[in-house]
């Protein structure tokens, strides 16, 4: 689990600041989306480590599930809070937060179906 997590942080770290430059190049002097694309990745990779923290901290003792889904209940609750504070100060392009938080889904779900296939898990 640890090697797959690594290939993900090191994926994630080259596409979502190649996404903002390629963002950044489109919509020249716009630098709203390109922010988002990385405020999104950032989420959503903090997303990622935590429930990551979590699963191989409490899974397997007495309380593991209920205390795992309070995590991860409280971790939702924080990003949303983050992105209504983002938003509210004018701070958000939703596109651009999609994006950064779909590039990291489709990162997470290509290495672990490959760790998957490959019995590393």
């Amino acid at each position: 689990m640890e090697q797959m997590l690594q290939r993900i942080y090191r994926l994630v770290f080259i596409v979502i600041p190649s996404l903002a430059l390629g963002a950044a190049g489109i919509w020249w002097g716009e630098w709203l989306i390109p922010f988002s694309i990385v405020i999104g990745g950032a989420l959503s990779l903090a997303s990622l480590r935590i429930i990551a923290w979590s699963v191989r901290r409490f899974l397997g003792t007495g309380m593991g599930q209920p205390i795992i889904i309070g995590i991860s209940t409280l971790k939702i609750f924080a990003m949303f809070a983050t992105m209504v504070v983002l938003a509210v100060f004018g701070l958000l392009h939703v596109v651009g937060m999609v994006s950064g938080f779909t590039a990291v889904l489709f990162i997470t779900t290509i290495e672990g179906y490959r760790a998957a296939r490959a019995g590393t898990i």
